[in-house]
């Protein structure tokens, strides 16, 4: 299909720089149940030897295809596609990478596809050598790599392909079922290469785990999280434990046993979510669920969401930026566990206020930010809660913090873009030192030296208020320090 530099135009940035490396093939992108159209099947891509002028070639295909009114793919139905002009889209970039190319696993968990269909395989083709094919020039300054599989520490190029994301200086999230614990993967998160270490556990005793996951591993796996989360407390990098609500695994006796786990290992995050084998095949712009009940697992969900929340662990909703950005199933699951535990919160204990727990590893006692709070479109300030104005930020020097797909849509904000901006600051040291559309990214350590007049923090809510604390610290007296904050934001 020809375009015109200004045509407007669907896009997606999965399409445009994304890279599926799984066992079914070379495409674009998996997003839980949902897939986009195969490049070339993992038979295929072992015979060839695939270029990058061959995806770039691809990537083409598929964008023709989302823009052709005829075609018929599940890309159509997908919530991350997006409208831009034509002159915006670039095919030769490498962003997000989710690298699956081998199902070999040391665990059978009963939800998981490969177990149902006993597909337990090596790879049939070098997805190294196709990563290879992107020089440190094309990769993306957010460029990250979803490492799983499979059990990816059994690879017996591992550490060949943890050189290769850090040459790139790609961050690295890494899907570990935690049985075999990595002196690489934990120095690997004190330095920070890897970003987080996530590990699905999904019981809260070892009876259930060894039901669900088909080993007896349950307190090898919670030991080797404990070391983990202690790597985790040193530096750039954190443990992410999730707990996946299916069939087996939602009685009262696990939301207990994992909850107090959770408590005694204290990860860095906790998250939340689903099977969603149930709903394998099923078009994401359906509604419903096939017929299948989720009730008894968003009830399993929402009490232990409440159970961490009272003794200070605030879990993240995995659906909420995983399977809800793509379709409706994600949706409406992400809102049916929301009502349940706005719901169970009114039946919880009340503890007296001397009594309640909070997170240990945090400086202060949990509190609600005094500061300022902005919001765009239009831009205000507001100062309290029932009073707002209008903010010009001509002639200041401004701050956005941390470095994420969020700060860089503010770019576009007419009234921050009056404002002098000097940069972008994170504490991922794989971003420092990169540049967003010409910006570059600084270190917490940089802020004073940088002296701006004012820094916008805007992140997503459940890291925000680590992010204000840590600014806090570091800026001068005289800098304004403002929080973006959705409207749509919900409070549980």
């Amino acid at each position: 299909m020809k375009f015109h530099p200004d045509d407007i135009v669907k896009s997606c940035r999965k399409l445009e720089s994304g890279l599926r490396l799984g066992i079914e093939g070379v495409h674009a992108c998996q997003l839980g149940p949902f897939s986009s159209p195969i490049y070339w099947s993992a038979s295929e891509a072992g015979r060839a030897k695939i270029t990058k002028e061959m995806i770039v070639e691809k990537r083409r295909w598929l964008f023709d295809l989302l823009n052709d009114d005829k075609s018929d793919i599940t890309c159509k139905s997908c919530h991350m596609v997006v409208k831009k002009k034509y002159n915006d889209v670039n095919f030769s970039r490498l962003g997000h990478i989710d690298l699956a190319a081998s199902t070999l696993c040391n665990l059978r968990c009963c939800f998981c596809g490969y177990t149902l269909s006993n597909n337990f395989k090596p790879a049939k083709y070098d997805a190294l050598s196709i990563l290879r094919e992107f020089k440190p020039k094309d990769v993306e300054w957010d460029a990250a790599v979803d490492f799983n599989g499979g059990e990816p520490t059994l690879l017996p190029d591992f550490s060949d392909y943890i050189e290769y994301f850090n040459s790139r200086r790609i961050r690295i999230y890494l899907y570990t079922n935690g049985v075999r614990f990595r002196r690489s993967v934990y120095d690997g998160i004190v330095k920070g290469n890897i970003r987080w270490v996530c590990t699905s556990l999904d019981a809260g005793c070892p009876s259930t785990f060894k039901r669900v996951k088909g080993a007896d591993a349950f307190l090898q796996v919670v030991e080797n999280l404990s070391r983990y989360a202690h790597a985790g407390n040193q530096g750039g990098g954190f443990l992410s434990v999730k707990y996946i609500f299916c069939e087996e695994n939602c009685s009262d006796d696990d939301v207990a046993g994992f909850s107090y786990a959770m408590l005694a290992i204290r990860p860095q995050r906790v998250w939340l979510t689903f099977d969603f084998e149930p709903l394998k095949g099923i078009s994401p712009s359906v509604e419903d669920f096939g017929g299948y009940d989720f009730s008894k697992h968003v009830n399993a969900y929402a009490k232990t969401y409440r159970l961490l929340k009272k003794h200070g662990v605030t879990a993240g909703h995995f659906t909420e930026n995983h399977l809800a950005a793509i379709g409706k199933h994600g949706k409406i699951l992400l809102e049916k566990t929301k009502q349940a535990t706005a719901e169970s919160k009114k039946v919880d204990l009340k503890l007296d206020a001397e009594l309640a727990l909070c997170n240990f590893r945090k400086e202060t006692s949990s509190a609600e930010s005094s500061g300022n709070k902005f919001y765009t479109k239009p831009l205000r300030i507001l100062r309290t809660v029932k009073s707002s104005e209008k903010t010009f930020l001509e002639g200041k020097r401004l701050l956005l913090v941390p470095a994420c797909n969020l700060t860089e849509s503010l770019l576009e904000d007419p009234q921050i873009g009056q404002g002098d901006i000097v940069g972008f600051v994170d504490r991922d040291p794989v971003l420092q030192g990169k540049r967003i559309k010409g910006i570059p990214i600084y270190d917490y350590g940089s802020i004073s030296k940088l002296d701006p007049d004012i820094i916008l923090v805007a992140a997503p809510k459940q890291h925000r208020e680590d992010i204000l604390g840590k600014v806090e610290r570091v800026a001068s007296g005289s800098t304004s320090i403002w929080e973006f904050e959705r409207e749509d934001e919900i409070n549980f």
